[in-house]
């Protein structure tokens, strides 16, 4: 009787611990669920087509002018997903016969942010290819990835571009989480292969450093606990990791000329970190340029200095 009883018991505390390990696995996910589709939507109900508008005409720039000088002709591309997505080409005097410059905005804007910084490129003879990233603008996809499924639109733009103009120049640029996607794509084949020089301004330097800023202010659960579960259900769901988006890590795949810009007044890519992801490019031609300015603002309030940096550089 007490080994049946003892039995029981045994059978009894197995199927508890079974229920709380299944519960506390079913638990995790939710909550990697909610840390996952918290970072990846972060633009849900926001309105990046606005936000760009408020944030050129708080830094006092002249979008009307730029629009009236510089037409932008629109069509759409497909990725390797099946991603389908907007891309405005400018060229100056219709010519497309040049160098051609894609440049990826920051997070929550979209493409016309990007404006001052087309301007730069066209005043200086260059063809520029804008577009929406993934969860902005008018892009399809809703998911902000920090580079990993952006990348694959920039793909599609440099094969449109080479194209286009096979024997010229193909550059990336990128601001931000921009740069973030421009060096992520930096360190695939394809760019070793098809892009001549790539330019990271105060890039973002790893997704899940970007997330502890975040989560910093929530100190009811660990950190640690909050990747795991992040990781957990990113795999399962999307096939890959936080680990997979360390930028700074990617670039020891990176064997392009890369140009890097750093802002010293940075508050949201700190300039330590930038310098990091310097430092690990894994190309000979490689170039860290200091600018002493605000985040991504040296287009506007350090042009003459941000324009030669960049056009020096290209020159070489």
């Amino acid at each position: 009787m007490k080994k049946s009883i003892k039995k029981k018991i045994i059978i009894g505390v197995s199927i508890l611990l079974g229920i709380i390990v299944i519960g506390g696995i079913g638990g995790s996910y939710y909550f990697g669920k909610l840390v996952t589709e918290g970072l990846f939507h972060q633009n849900d109900g926001n309105d990046t087509k606005k936000n760009s508008l408020l944030q050129l005409k708080e830094w006092g720039y002249d979008l009307e002018q730029f629009n009236a000088k510089y037409s932008g002709e629109t069509f759409h591309l497909k990725a390797e997903d099946g991603n389908t997505f907007p891309v405005t080409s400018y060229s100056t005097d219709g010519d497309k016969a040049k160098d051609t410059v894609i440049l990826i905005h920051g997070a929550g804007g979209d493409n016309v942010f990007l404006s001052p910084l087309a301007e730069i490129y066209l005043e200086n003879g260059w063809n520029v290819l804008t577009f929406d990233l993934r969860g902005h603008g008018d892009n399809e996809d809703p998911l902000v990835t920090f580079g990993y499924l952006e990348r694959m639109d920039v793909r599609a733009i440099v094969d449109y571009a080479e194209k286009v103009n096979s024997d010229k120049q193909i550059i990336v640029h990128g601001q931000s989480i921009g740069g973030a996607t421009a060096g992520m794509y930096a360190a695939t084949e394809h760019a070793a292969k098809h892009v001549d020089a790539v330019i990271m301004d105060s890039p973002v330097y790893s997704m899940e450093e970007m997330f502890a800023g975040v989560w910093q202010d929530t100190e009811d659960i660990p950190f640690s606990y909050a990747v795991t579960c992040g990781n957990l259900y990113m795999k399962l769901n999307y096939g890959f990791t936080f680990k997979d988006v360390e930028i700074t890590e990617q670039q020891k795949y990176n064997e392009i000329k890369t140009l890097v810009i750093k802002s010293e007044q940075d508050d949201v890519c700190l300039p330590e970190k930038v310098e990091t992801l310097y430092e690990n490019v894994a190309a000979e031609d490689k170039e860290l340029v200091s600018i002493d300015t605000e985040h991504i603002k040296g287009m506007l309030d350090q042009k003459e200095e941000y324009t030669a940096a960049v056009m020096q550089f290209l020159a070489k």
